[in-house]
């Protein structure tokens, strides 16, 4: 049985919605990201785990034909500097606000990703 990726962002939402505190927000947007990341990876089938692996991700989808997957590419871009942000700068502050807009774009992700 395979793990569902899509519970990292149903969990990002409930600690959204529980949780004010920057740590858990922090959580948050590191989930969003790496459930809508590791969908779209699986859904172009790039299972290689190597360290190029989150532009490779990336690149497949800006490089598209299709408005709706250069979409998820833009997506995964901006969640992914978020994430970044949440996970190793500790002089930026991570909003309940951001938080709540990573969420909303992982799931809107996640609706383009499944209308493929």
């Amino acid at each position: 049985m395979s793990f569902e990726w899509k519970k990292y962002i149903e969990l990002a939402e409930k600690i959204v919605k529980n949780n004010d505190k920057e740590e858990y927000l922090r959580t948050a947007v590191s989930r969003a990201y790496y459930g809508i990341f590791c969908i779209a990876r699986d859904k172009k089938g790039l299972t290689n785990q190597s360290s190029t692996i989150h532009k490779r991700v990336k690149d497949a989808y800006l490089n598209s034909n299709l408005n709706s997957e250069q979409e998820i590419g833009r997506i995964l871009n901006l969640l992914r500097r978020n994430r970044n942000n949440a996970d190793y700068d500790n002089t930026v502050t991570i909003s309940k606000s951001l938080a709540e807009r990573c969420v909303l774009k992982a799931k809107y992700c996640l609706n383009l990703l499944n209308n493929l």
